[in-house]
């Protein structure tokens, strides 16, 4: 994904989600981005293109260990 791509997924996460969500591109990957919220990683957004639209999936992975405590 480009930048600037990126950069307003982000905002739209922000307001919607949470404001201290941010985005990383992930090395030698250009389809989707890591999620992280204060240092913690979340999900990745990934790039949908299919039948000429596109759009962005968020997929979040929650581990058992999380719900506990």
């Amino acid at each position: 994904m480009n930048p600037e791509t990126v950069k307003r997924i982000e905002t739209y996460l922000k307001r919607t989600l949470n404001p201290g969500i941010t985005l990383a591109a992930r090395p030698r990957v250009n389809d989707s981005v890591e999620v992280t919220l204060g240092g913690e990683h979340l999900g990745l957004v990934y790039l949908i293109e299919d039948e000429g639209e596109t759009s962005y999936q968020l997929e979040m992975t929650i581990l058992q260990e999380d719900l506990e405590g």
